[in-house]
């Protein structure tokens, strides 16, 4: 648990999400392609597109946390940032 000890909360809570995140993307893929292997008539096309989004997603709000936080640094240290 040292690992968490230096964290802050807002790291910790979005440690907990990717993970709880990426258990659901897991569990979804290996479903659709056992789905797949048992019954190739299937459409697998509306399962893989929803695991498309949810990547999709996370990329964006990852990069969106990144970004606030290096922005909330930058003000931290009286740094002018431009919009």
């Amino acid at each position: 648990m040292t690992m968490l000890k230096d964290r802050s909360s807002i790291e910790i809570v979005l440690l907990v999400w990717a993970v709880t995140v990426a258990a659901f993307l897991l569990i979804t893929t290996v479903g659709v392609i056992t789905g797949k292997i048992i019954h190739p008539e299937i459409d697998a096309a509306p399962a893989v597109g929803l695991i498309a989004n949810v990547v999709m997603a996370i990329i964006g709000y990852v990069g969106g946390f990144f970004s606030g936080k290096q922005q909330g640094r930058a003000e931290a240290n009286g740094e002018k940032q431009s919009p």
